[in-house]
């Protein structure tokens, strides 16, 4: 198979980025109190999860990345029912805002190398 192009560090950026993305742009867009709650949600949690898995950037290393993808690729249901439920999914610009957030997660999630193993350490002489 071959390598696919995003790194583990170049996933754990992505997803920051798509964290902070959650917190300030339905504010932007002017979505409603109940989306910008929802996809604030989102983004505390990817974000959190983020910060605790084993990356560059992690604040705590605690969750294996190869945990971290099998955790968002169980989420999808989650992802994929909170906007119906909550009736976020029939305003407008927060249905485009989720379907958008949606295909960069399936793209992101699909081209990590999740079996990208950590570089040796060098050995001292």
């Amino acid at each position: 198979m071959a390598k696919r192009p995003i790194t583990p560090q170049l996933h754990g950026l992505l997803d920051y980025g798509l964290a902070a993305g959650n917190l300030v742009l339905p504010r932007l867009f002017g979505m409603s109190s109940k989306a910008r709650t929802l996809f604030s949600t989102f983004g505390f949690i990817q974000g959190g999860l983020n910060a605790l898995t084993v990356q560059p950037y992690a604040a705590q290393k605690l969750v294996p990345f190869a945990l971290h993808g099998l955790i968002e690729k169980s989420s999808l249901p989650v992802f994929l029912l909170a906007p119906v439920i909550t009736g976020v999914a029939r305003e407008r610009g927060a249905r485009a805002y989720w379907i958008a957030l949606g295909v960069a997660l399936v793209t992101v999630y699909n081209l990590t190398e999740w079996d990208a193993r950590k570089p040796a350490k060098k050995r001292r002489r």
